[in-house]
């Protein structure tokens, strides 16, 4: 197999599905960074500090800082005080954002809706152990991965139709169940 032509079609897959959040942030006003902030704290009930944002948007702070007041002046969404940290603030979506989510639909949405469900099922599986891989080694910021969660349980065997379970859920996962992006997600003590 050739990695420069899965390198160079990866790169084209990203660039289409780049334009496509900007055609659809431009009807909403929104530059791709601040639809995928907006995305990111759909399912993030207590929101997100600048810090963990722009480790998630994987931009500078200043960048996530600008989306942020951006967000802010047009009322998408707000900053609160952390409940855990008196001098720090939380992002979090308003009513305002939570509606216009509804008119951004992901620019690879399009792409992936062209693959079988077999397919999906594939592509889903190298994407979860890719971010894996990159969250181990420190390339990527931490996601809410079903196998970082407290409540997962994998499974002893290697096989690709073995189930894992999920306590807080109390059901069997199989590999297409595991989430990448969790909103229950908690993670797992560090042993230190």
């Amino acid at each position: 197999m050739n990695r420069d032509q899965l390198i160079y079609g990866l790169s084209r897959l990203a660039a289409l599905a780049r334009q496509e959040d900007w055609k659809v942030g431009e009807s909403a006003g929104l530059t791709p960074t601040q639809g995928d902030a907006l995305r990111l704290l759909a399912d993030r009930r207590d929101g997100l500090r600048l810090k963990a944002l722009a480790a998630q948007l994987s931009v500078r702070p200043s960048t996530a800082s600008d989306a942020v007041s951006a967000l802010v002046s047009k009322g998408l969404v707000e900053r609160q005080p952390d409940p855990d940290e008196r001098r720090a603030i939380r992002i979090v979506l308003s009513p305002s954002g939570r509606a216009m989510l509804g008119q951004l639909p992901d620019g690879f949405a399009s792409i992936v809706s062209l693959l079988s469900d077999r397919s999906a099922e594939d592509l889903h599986g190298i994407v979860l152990r890719t971010i894996r891989e990159l969250q181990r080694t420190g390339r990527i910021a931490p996601q809410r991965l079903c196998m970082t969660c407290r409540h997962f349980v994998a499974s002893d065997s290697l096989d690709r139709s073995s189930e894992h379970h999920c306590r807080l859920m109390n059901s069997p996962l199989r590999e297409p169940d595991l989430r990448i992006n969790c909103p229950e997600h908690e993670e797992v003590a560090s042993s230190s």
